[in-house]
Formats: C-alpha cells, structure tokens, sequence
C-alpha cells in the first residue's frame, strides 16, 4: 500500500495528507483530528473503512501552543458556537473543491469523519450551508451550539465512551437527541471507554459504511 501523500495548502487553506482512491464504487472519506492533532494522527483509523476508496486528512488552522493543531480559536471553556467554525468550514470546502479536480473525489458520495473537535467541524460546516457531505461520522464528538436545521436528513453514524471525560456521554446523548429533532437518520453506538473509538463501535461503523453505500 502506498504511503499518504502530502499536499500543502494555499493561502488561508490546508496541509492535507491524501492516499487515491482506487476502487470508485468505495465512498471517500475526510478524516478530521481533534483538538491538539495534526494531519497523521487519524490514519490509525484507516483500517476501519472500507478498503480502496479515496482518503485525505486535513490539519487544523489554528496551531496550539502546546503542539497539534485545532479548528476554531480557543475559548475560555465554554461549548464552541457552529459560527466558530465558519474559516475552518470554508477552507474544508476549497479543500474538497481541490480534491475533486485533482483526484476525481466523488463529492456526492463524500463521508466527513471527525474526532472530537473534528467531528464539531463537521457538523458545523454542515449546519451553515459550507459542506455537503452524503454521510457523516462523529468519533467522541459534539454538535457546537446553535442552529443545526440543515442537518435535516443527515445520515449519521455516532460511537462514544461511556467513560469520556472530555465530552460526557451525557452531552453526547443529548446531542444525538437534537439530531433526531430536526430529521436526521442517527446509528448511536456506546462502548465501555474513555475518549477514544471503541472496538464494538469500529466493528459497528465499518459495517454501517458498507450498508449505507451498498459495498460488499
């Protein structure tokens, strides 16, 4: 298998890392790292896909003083707005634009997969028009606050740890509440972990992937 590839960002846009998809029958999938990550630290997830599609990891905008990166400026502890992550939102969207010219990226098929934060991007991006994914994935993620009507008939796979200790399960579950309130499809799976993705819930998510895109 050959290794990602790095494609550096224009101006105000994003170092990405991109592995071509082989098989266009496969979805392909954007993978957003949470708060203090960077473009490499989601491909441990790869192997929870389906095989041979497109896949490209993007790094935030914002580096962190400590290391990594994140998609929103930092707050003083409070749940971030969706208008937050409005410049992130936007160059996510020229980076789809880019992909699609460059590497024939399927944008009708396009599942956003965020951790944590990354996952709040999606959503939010969602939310204010900027991106429209077929499916999306949250991984110990979080809807940020405000209105979220254009999630209406969002396909949605959600794993989360019951024992989370960055974004409680109970702010999860009342998240995947607000989903289901404006119409969207949510498959909710919890495992017995702290803020990570859980072996059940992977086993869940590859399996929905292919059921939700008639693979295999």
């Amino acid at each position: 298998m050959t290794e990602p590839k790095v494609i550096p960002g224009d101006v105000d846009g994003l170092v990405y890392l991109i592995r071509a998809g082989e098989d266009p029958s496969v979805p392909p999938v954007i993978m957003l790292h949470g708060k203090g990550g960077d473009e490499k630290v989601m491909w441990v997830l790869e192997g929870v896909l389906p095989k041979g599609g497109l896949v490209a990891s993007p790094r935030g905008l914002y580096p962190l003083s400590e290391g990594g990166y994140q998609w929103k400026e930092s707050t003083n502890g409070e749940w971030p707005s969706i208008m937050g992550f409005a410049r992130a939102g936007e160059a996510l969207h020229r980076m789809i634009d880019d992909l699609e010219r460059r590497f024939g990226l399927d944008r009708d098929r396009l599942v956003l997969m965020g951790f944590s934060q990354g996952a709040a991007l999606a959503f939010a991006g969602t939310a204010l028009g900027m991106l429209h994914p077929a499916a999306l994935v949250s991984l110990a993620g979080y809807i940020p606050e405000g209105d979220i009507q254009l999630l209406l008939g969002s396909r949605v796979f959600w794993g989360h740890g019951l024992r989370d200790d960055l974004v409680p399960i109970e702010r999860a579950r009342e998240d995947v509440l607000r989903l289901r309130s404006v119409g969207a499809d949510v498959d909710y799976c919890e495992t017995d972990i702290g803020h990570k993705l859980g072996v059940e819930c992977a086993r869940g998510l590859n399996l929905w992937l292919s059921d939700q895109f008639s693979l295999g």
